[in-house]
């Protein structure tokens, strides 16, 4: 079961917030936290407003990325 951003209380966010973190091997202090939550919070709030949001299978992004083996010709202007 999935927990959304806007069901969680502001403490489970920094919970989670310190979790990543130290998952990360960056834990963060009490006051990194609380200066970083507003953003945070918002960007968890952004993706769940993005995942809600039913996009038609026309809708994929138009561009896709591929390899190119080391050598290979590039169209002109490619990077």
């Amino acid at each position: 079961m999935t927990t959304k951003a806007s069901e969680m209380t502001d403490q489970e966010i920094k919970d989670l917030m310190r979790a990543i973190a130290k998952a990360n091997g960056r834990p963060l202090t009490d006051e990194r936290v609380d200066a970083d939550f507003p953003a945070y919070k918002g960007f968890l709030l952004a993706l769940e407003r993005i995942d809600a949001f039913k996009f038609a299978q026309e809708d994929e992004p138009a561009f896709h990325f591929s390899l190119r083996p080391e050598g290979s010709p590039s169209k002109a202007g490619a990077r």
